[in-house]
């Protein structure tokens, strides 16, 4: 089933007309989520981005479907059993996303150090009987001599010994775009490109829809429905504010901060959670990926514009002081940076506690006097989890207008892509696709890295040969095109090098190749006007320059 510009075209036209039993305000994960859960239920499900997916906070994370590790330092202990649960729950619906690895925690003798030896022992089996992680992915706690034959870049001044532990590598982006496409598939109307500006009220100033605006035509239409969730993550108030009366505010949003690095500036075989050494009871993670590893992330109170949070010397200080500080014969500089990307933590105020890193990663739903339903806070790793809870409530208020729909298990729905035959074998399943991408001219390296991306979509990545082929590109970046196109609902140059793919996070030397022909076939097929082109330009300049952190480095 496509998903393209035409379909959000044909959508958009549809929402217009069409009464839903559901519209979703935020296509971030937890819209997602939503959509997906209602969608599956059979309701007549709208969802409305006013970016483009998973552009804020969803796509900003620290990209690991992990359990909450040192939340057990808060005795937040039915947050981390609920979350870590879910790790296997999405791996088995989207093993192409999220796979299990085994995660390497060092222990140190320091001033302000999280564990010894021995709560690092306790924790981590408490970590394995929370989430009912399985024998063969059980914890193990190694001496200081194991941990540096492992790690060998570790600093050893100080170090005790090193749990191994189990958690989920992830993108979070493409978590966000896969259930988005299920729940399209399943008959939802989604689009991005799409603000919320203002509510529609029945006579009894009962919410019953939303004043839209198409950002990219400048259209404005209204979208009516039985319910309307707010869904918006960090713009959760902003949202809650273009209501009528008085919202007081909810969110604390915080913002975390994460750069990148080549491989050989930080050498690690896995990732790595440890202190940041700075005695401020935060954790960092330094993590492999594709040649390259990134650190992060900061937790510090944000009060500015939502949509791209800056990032300062002071968080690149911080960062790098507490990564120098960790590994031995290392010296990261700013001008080693790469790439970078900050985003904000959808965070619920807390009266009892000013400490971002104390203030609990639970979720909440309020429900306003006008019918508005919003749901705020949480982790990616449990949007599924704070979807069904949302549809207690969603439930709830549609029996009170005696309408009731059919419950369904989304744990056992399989994402797009996630239509493996064993997901706990899924490099068999990448080693079978390797022929077919050689069979159309692919290396064996693109065609594994297709494979692993795309999943089950990998013959309908394939099948776009032809249409590639009359792209400007390596073979491998115009089926990823051509597929964004057809089926992700690519509008943007940054939807496709940000999102869609990493190469703005994790292969910025590919862009000066890649810019214009991506412009190109942009404009050709989305018939941009010349101006069009020129704004899109302008825009992917300045994303390009904030991710290098061109300003900073200037300084």
């Amino acid at each position: 089933m496509t998903f393209s510009a035409q379909t959000r075209k044909e959508t958009i036209e549809t929402l217009k007309k069409k009464k839903l039993d559901l519209l979703i305000i935020g296509g971030g994960i937890t819209g997602a989520g939503l959509a997906l859960q209602g969608a599956a239920r059979d309701m007549d499900v709208g969802l409305v981005e006013m970016q483009d997916f998973a552009a804020g906070t969803s796509s900003r994370s620290s990209k690991l479907v992990h359990g909450g590790l040192r939340y057990l330092k808060q005795f937040d202990v039915e947050l981390v059993a609920d979350v870590a649960k879910e790790r296997e729950v999405i791996g088995g619906n989207a093993p192409h996303i999220a796979q299990p690895s085994y995660m390497m925690m060092p222990v140190y003798d320091e001033p302000g150090a999280s564990f010894n030896k021995f709560t690092a022992e306790v924790v981590l089996h408490l970590y394995d009987y929370l989430a009912e992680v399985d024998e063969k992915w059980a914890h193990y706690l190694v001496e200081k001599e194991e941990v540096l034959k492992e790690e060998p870049s570790l600093k050893e001044e100080g170090l005790l010994a090193g749990g191994f532990y189990l958690d989920y590598t992830n993108d979070d982006a493409r978590l966000t775009i896969e259930n988005i496409k299920k729940a399209h598939e399943l008959g939802a109307l989604i689009t991005n490109y799409v603000k919320a500006e203002d509510f529609l009220y029945h006579e009894d100033n009962t919410v019953k829809g939303i004043k839209a605006k198409d950002t990219l035509s400048g259209e404005s239409f209204e979208i009516e429905a039985r319910l309307v969730v707010n869904a918006a993550g960090p713009w959760s108030d902003e949202v809650r504010k273009n209501r009528k009366g008085e919202a007081e505010e909810k969110m604390y949003p915080t913002k975390g901060v994460h750069f990148v690095v080549e491989h050989s500036k930080l050498p690690v075989s896995r990732t790595i959670y440890t202190d940041s050494g700075q005695e401020d009871n935060r954790m960092i993670f330094i993590i492999p990926r594709g040649g390259k590893t990134y650190f992060g992330t900061t937790d510090t109170p944000y009060e500015g514009v939502n949509e791209e949070p800056s990032i300062t010397r002071e968080d690149v200080d911080y960062l790098l002081k507490a990564v120098n500080h960790r590994f031995k014969d290392i010296d990261i500089k700013i001008e080693d940076i790469e790439s970078s990307w900050s985003g904000l933590r959808p965070l619920i105020q807390d009266e009892n506690n000013d400490d971002p890193s104390g203030i609990s990663r639970g979720h909440e739903i309020f429900s306003e006097e006008d019918g508005l339903i919003t749901i705020a806070g949480g982790k990616l790793t449990d949007y599924r989890r704070m979807a069904e809870d949302a549809f207690e409530v969603i439930d709830e208020r549609f029996a009170e207008m005696n309408m009731n729909f059919r419950q369904v298990d989304t744990s056992t729905i399989r994402l797009s892509g996630g239509d493996v035959e064993d997901p706990h074998s899924f490099d068999q399943f990448i080693a079978d696709q390797i022929q077919p991408g050689l069979d159309i001219g692919l290396t064996k390296e693109d065609a594994q890295f297709l494979a692993d991306w795309y999943g089950s979509n990998i013959t309908k990545v394939y099948s776009l040969k032809d249409k590639a082929e009359q792209y400007n590109l390596p073979l491998k970046d115009a089926l990823q095109l051509a597929y964004g196109l057809e089926y992700e609902m690519v509008m943007a140059p940054e939807d496709f090098l940000g999102r869609r793919t990493d190469t703005l996070l994790f292969a910025m030397e590919k862009l000066s190749e890649l810019e214009k022909p991506v412009l190109d076939v942009l404009e050709k097929e989305l018939n941009w006007t010349e101006q069009e082109r020129a704004e899109w330009q302008e825009h992917l300049t300045n994303r390009i320059a904030d991710a290098s952190l061109s300003n900073l480095k200037s300084d």
